[in-house]
């Protein structure tokens, strides 16, 4: 019956990962279509009488909105040559060689442009302001486009979802290939990590404060005209804290790969294997929460207690060279 129990679970959170899985996808899909989300090809024309709901990102060599067509949210156009001529009831992003914006254009927000050859008809309404983000040479304005697109992507939940697993992903793999470069040391920040999560926590938070602290006083030290030789040095010592912290992120991640492993039965996979399986969920279960506002906070404070102790594993285990807590010596001596 046990082992009845134990096949029935791991059925279950197989189920459910592949049913997670399969609710994210087609919920990228249905915001990828021709309605809403991303759009990526050759040609995009947007025919008269279509309406579309939603912020748009479509990316292609020739891009149309023809007269009559309306768009209910931002949107960002990449292309060769952009043709204009329908409503848009939100802020457009274009970058182009050509663009042109017919007398029919209806744009209730803003209308930011890069383009060599800019042609804005004085019949098309733009309620908004026209910003023209290039330089006198008609280069892109690195920094005003990409703020731009990064204002109307920001509140995309494609954009959102995509980086949520992008991110999880790419430390999944970053877990794989920590866990095959340093496993003894990682094994021992791992074991630290379970043995004392409280005192890891707290040294690590107490790190993270006196790197601010530092970090503060120093940039106040510059308003005094105090040297700028000591920049080097700050510079080193966030690197050091960066790195520790990925290294305690990937500490936390083996344990919780091999946990979710022995839970569906899996126990005997490498110790990579686990950590691209601990990463993967870990970078979910806390990243997912920032897909919506009102729950970001969640993903805040969890970041800041796990990190603080997978950053003190890594301080009290000296970088995974020695083990903690460590054993204790018998310092009683024969009368």
């Amino acid at each position: 019956m046990a082992g009845l129990s134990h096949i029935k679970r791991r059925n279950l959170i197989l189920m459910g990962i592949l049913a997670f899985i399969a609710l994210i996808t087609s919920g990228c899909s249905s915001k990828s279509g021709d309605d809403e989300g991303f759009s990526l090809r050759r040609s995009y024309t947007l025919r008269s009488g279509t309406q579309l709901q939603g912020d748009q990102v479509v990316l292609a060599a020739d891009i149309e909105l023809e007269s009559e067509s309306q768009i209910a949210g931002d949107v960002t156009l990449t292309s060769n040559d952009i043709t204009l001529n329908g409503t848009i009831t939100g802020d457009v992003v274009a970058v182009s060689d050509k663009m042109i914006v017919g007398a029919d254009a209806h744009i209730t927000g803003d209308l930011v442009v890069c383009a060599k050859d800019f042609q804005l008809s004085d019949q098309a309404q733009i309620d908004g302001k026209v910003k023209e983000e290039c330089t006198d040479s008609g280069t892109v304005s690195a920094a005003n486009v990409i703020e731009s697109v990064w204002k109307s992507w920001r509140d995309s939940s494609l954009f959102r979802i995509s980086s949520v697993f992008v991110g999880s992903l790419l430390f999944g793999a970053l877990a794989a290939l920590s866990a095959l470069a340093f496993p003894v040391p990682l094994v021992r920040m791992s074991e630290s990590v379970q043995r004392s999560p409280v005192r890891a926590g707290g040294i690590g938070f107490l790190t993270i404060l006196v790197a601010v602290g530092l970090t503060v006083v120093y940039v106040i030290s510059l308003l005094l005209v105090l040297p700028i030789v000591l920049l080097p040095f700050v510079m080193v010592g966030w690197f050091v804290v960066i790195l520790f912290s990925l290294l305690g992120w990937v500490a936390l991640a083996v344990p919780l790969g091999i946990y979710l492993m022995r839970m569906v039965g899996m126990d005997r996979q490498p110790r990579m294997v686990a950590a691209a399986v601990g990463g993967i969920v870990l970078g979910l279960l806390l990243r997912l929460w920032s897909i919506f506002w009102f729950t970001a906070w969640i993903g805040v404070l969890a970041t800041i207690i796990l990190g603080s102790i997978g950053l003190g594993a890594v301080i009290l285990t000296h970088v995974g060279t020695k083990p903690y807590p460590r054993a204790r010596h018998n310092l009683t001596t024969a009368p």
